[in-house]
C-alpha cells in the first residue's frame, strides 16, 4: 500500500460526500490495493455501513470526540501507516477518474511534499464560480497535496489544535520551514486531479474575518519563528507580516475591535523587528506585497503601499510604541 486517503467528517449528511467517496470506487489505472480510504468522524454521526459496502472498496471509520478539523487530522496521520498521506474534506471531490492513478504513479518518491494544481469551486454573492488557485497560493491549502509521513513523524510537524482558520497553511509552511526546497515538488497531471469545494458557509462567506485575520497573523508569527535560524526567510515573514499588517489596520475589511487588537497585540511585534523590514530581494519584496495585497484588500480598493511608505509607518509605529503613543496616524 502507497497512499492513505484520510477525510475528515463532522456532522455532513452522506449525501454530502457520495460523490467524492464514488469517485474514489470509479478510478482506472489503479489497483485498490495501493492505497486505503479512512474516514475520522470528528464527534458527529457514523456513515451508514450499507452506503460503504456498496462503493467496491473498503473504508475504515474512526470515531473521535469532537475537536475539530486539526484534530481530526492529526487522528488520521497516527492511525495510518502508508508511507503517503493526502487529506480530503468529505465535500470535495477528484475530480475525473484517472486522477488517482496520476498521483499513484509517482510512488513512492524522496519527495516530503507534492503539490498539485488545484481546482476550486467557490460561491460570491449567489453565483457559482470555478477556478484553478493562483500560483501564489499554491502552500496555503493541504487539499490535493501529497506527505511523506515518515518525514511529519520524525519532524513531529502536526496540526494546530488551537487553530480555528489557517492550519493548513500552518502546517505547510511549518513542512517548507523544516525539509530543502528540493524535497518539495509538483505532480504535473495531464489533468488537475483535485476540486475543493467552498461552501457558503466558508470564512469568506461567513461575516468570521475578524477571526479569520487572527489567526492569520497569529499563522504568520509561529511560522517566522520556524524560520529564525534562517536570517532570509526570517527576514522574509518579518516583512511579509509587516505588510499584512499594513493593509489589514488601513484596510477595509476588519471591524474596529480587530483593528484595536492588532494596535494591542501585533503592531508592537513588528517594532520589535523593524530592523528586519525589506532585508530581502526587490523581487522578493515585491511578491510579498502581491500575495498580501491579494489575500487582505478588498477589490478596487486603493491604497498606498509601496515599500517605502510601510518603511515609514514602521518608523512611526516603532517611536510611537515606544512612546506607548497613539499609532493611528498614516505616513
Amino acid at each position: 500500500m502507497k497512499l492513505d486517503i484520510i477525510i475528515t467528517h463532522y456532522r455532513e449528511h452522506y449525501e454530502v460526500g457520495k460523490k467524492l467517496l464514488e469517485i474514489i470506487g470509479l478510478q482506472r489505472g489503479v489497483s485498490f490495493d495501493d492505497f486505503r480510504v479512512t474516514v475520522v468522524n470528528d464527534g458527529g454521526h457514523r456513515l451508514p455501513e450499507e452506503e460503504l459496502k456498496g462503493l467496491g472498496y473498503p473504508v475504515e471509520q474512526i470515531d473521535i470526540e469532537h475537536g475539530g478539523i486539526s484534530k481530526a487530522r492529526n487522528t488520521g496521520i497516527d492511525r495510518t501507516s502508508a508511507p503517503f498521506l493526502m487529506f480530503c474534506d468529505f465535500d470535495d471531490t477528484f475530480t475525473n477518474i484517472y486522477a488517482l492513478r496520476d498521483i499513484l504513479s509517482v510512488l513512492p518518491c524522496d519527495y516530503d511534499m507534492l503539490w498539485t494544481r488545484l481546482l476550486v469551486e467557490d460561491c460570491l454573492d449567489g453565483r457559482d464560480l470555478f477556478y484553478e488557485t493562483p500560483e501564489r497560493q499554491r502552500f496555503v491549502f493541504v487539499h490535493g497535496k501529497v506527505y511523506r509521513r515518515k518525514f511529519l513523524i520524525d519532524e513531529n510537524i502536526r496540526f494546530d489544535e488551537r487553530m480555528t482558520f489557517q492550519e493548513d497553511s500552518q502546517f505547510n509552511n511549518t513542512i517548507t520551514a523544516r525539509t530543502d526546497y528540493r524535497r518539495i515538488g509538483e505532480l504535473k497531471a495531464p489533468m488537475i486531479p483535485y476540486a475543493w469545494i467552498r461552501r457558503q458557509n466558508s470564512v469568506t462567506n461567513s461575516g468570521r474575518e475578524d477571526e479569520a485575520e487572527n489567526w492569520h497573523f497569529r499563522r504568520n508569527l509561529n511560522i517566522t519563528e520556524e524560520n529564525r535560524k534562517d536570517p532570509d526567510k526570517y527576514a522574509g515573514m518579518v516583512t511579509r507580516t509587516a505588510y499584512d499588517t499594513y493593509y489589514m489596520f488601513y484596510g477595509k475589511r476588519l471591524g474596529k475591535a480587530m483593528k484595536m487588537r492588532i494596535l494591542r497585540e501585533f503592531i508592537p511585534w513588528i517594532a520589535e523587528r523593524a530592523e528586519l523590514f525589506g532585508q530581502v530581494t526587490a523581487d522578493i519584496m515585491d511578491k510579498i506585497r502581491d500575495v498580501s495585497r491579494y489575500e487582505l484588500i478588498e477589490p478596487g480598493e486603493t491604497l498606498k503601499d509601496d515599500p517605502e511608505t510601510v518603511r515609514k509607518w514602521i518608523g512611526i509605529i516603532t517611536k510611537e510604541d515606544k512612546q506607548n503613543g497613539n499609532l493611528h496616524d498614516k505616513p
